[in-house]
């Protein structure tokens, strides 16, 4: 990954140098940011040209709110109610608020969906044939005798 600015090259040399034992003496920083990089990425980052790089990045501050309010309309139908207190710093409803589920249709709405998402997390973990997949680990191999062991409380193999 290049640098974005001038500023982050010249962080990112340190690092390295940090990195490859050159730099004997880090700051607190770049000792932090040397522990937590790999070095790899620290001379990705360091050998960026300096030409056509800003000297610092600079956050663009927006005037309107258009870019928030559309990420607000994309959440969730559950956070709506953050939605409207949005432009009046009202902090009092947060994301992570227990839902009050006394409709029975909501709380048989989040089950199905539960259900749904559990069914795609399996679907995305063994594809298309994530039945067989269960199938296959409880089936015996070739020479596989399973026995009840009563000390372990539960079937072993001779495999294993």
């Amino acid at each position: 990954m290049p640098a974005v600015s001038k500023a982050q090259q010249r962080f990112m040399g340190m690092v390295y140098a940090t990195k490859k034992g050159d730099m004997t003496n880090p700051s607190p920083e770049v000792a932090q940011a040397a522990a937590s990089t790999k070095k790899s990425d620290a001379k990705d980052f360091a050998s960026t040209k300096h030409k056509k790089l800003p000297e610092k990045k600079v956050a663009k501050e927006a005037a309107d709110f258009s870019q928030r309010d559309k990420i607000m309309k994309r959440a969730k139908p559950l956070h709506k109610h953050l939605f409207k207190n949005l432009h009046k710093k009202d902090t009092s409803g947060d994301v992570n608020e227990k839902i009050d589920y006394a409709d029975s249709k909501q709380m048989k709405k989040y089950a199905d969906e539960k259900k749904k998402h559990k069914e795609q997390d399996r679907r995305m973990k063994f594809g298309k044939f994530s039945k067989r997949a269960e199938d296959a680990r409880d089936r015996l191999r070739p020479g596989e005798v399973k026995r009840y062991d009563k000390t372990k409380g539960k079937w072993v193999s001779n495999e294993d």
